[in-house]
């Protein structure tokens, strides 16, 4: 019986997902789970959601689903490396709620070889965003880490985490659909949520910032997506996402300043 079960773990993948009051997303979103079989399990870290997100999770048709319940305490990765602890496959593929997988990922996946020397594969992504998909910018030009051996890396930042590959990575052209911020009050909440995490991670590692930093590293930010990037082929919405990139990294900078003044009135 363990031969049989450790003979599945080489040939199957599991799927990683990270919800909090994703119920919309995933009746969108994970359809294609039906049209996946390699996918034998599906591993959900739920922050405490109090919409109907687990129970379109329940209604998805997959042969494992096991679901814990994690506060999420600004901290991705460790969620993500609590969720593949509870991975009975050594192969997983990690997507967001509001990522989808193109058909010829799919098919891919559903074809996958397990090799012996490549430990990971990187994807593109396709944004989405104000109901237009970007082709340019910072968004344009995005690979990750989605599908990995757990045995060959970890998971890193408590904010935009990446999988730290150890071994091997294949990039490929493959494509991740990402519908991403359908307005305007939602990107702005995301916004103020990840730039408190991202500046006190950066606090917590000693990390100060200037006036210089403050007023110029968001100006950059601009220039670097919006012209040289080509962000302004993407009209109104290429320039929204690009000043919002902007007002990100400058919040960012401003919340750290403000944690080191708040230090140092103690």
């Amino acid at each position: 019986m363990n031969q049989q079960n450790n003979k599945n773990n080489k040939n199957k993948i599991s799927l990683i997902l990270l919800t909090k009051n994703e119920s919309e997303n995933i009746k969108a979103n994970y359809l294609w789970l039906n049209n996946c079989k390699i996918i034998n399990e599906l591993i959900v870290i739920d922050d405490n959601s109090t919409d109907n997100t687990i129970k379109q999770i329940n209604n998805l048709k997959k042969q494992k689903t096991k679901i814990f319940k994690k506060t999420l305490n600004n901290d991705f990765s460790a969620q993500h490396t609590f969720a593949i602890k509870n991975c009975s496959n050594n192969w997983i593929l990690w997507l967001d709620a509001d990522e989808k997988p193109t058909k010829k990922l799919i098919n891919f996946l559903n074809n996958f070889s397990f090799p012996q020397n490549i430990n990971s594969f990187s994807f593109k992504r396709s944004d989405y965003f104000l109901g237009k998909k970007l082709k340019y910018g910072e968004t344009g030009h995005l690979d990750f880490i989605r599908l990995f051996d757990k045995n060959y890396g970890k998971f890193t930042g408590k904010i935009h985490e990446t999988w730290n590959n150890t071994g091997t990575n294949q990039k490929t052209k493959l494509i991740i659909t990402h519908y991403s911020h359908k307005n305007l009050k939602g990107l702005i909440k995301k916004i103020n949520f990840y730039t408190s995490i991202r500046s006190k991670e950066l606090f917590d590692q000693k990390t100060k910032t200037s006036l210089i930093q403050i007023i110029f590293y968001p100006l950059i930010k601009f220039i670097q997506n919006y012209f040289l990037k080509l962000g302004f082929l993407d009209s109104t919405q290429g320039i929204i996402m690009a000043l919002s990139m902007s007002f990100h990294s400058f919040l960012v900078r401003a919340k750290l300043w403000h944690l080191w003044q708040l230090q140092s009135h103690r």
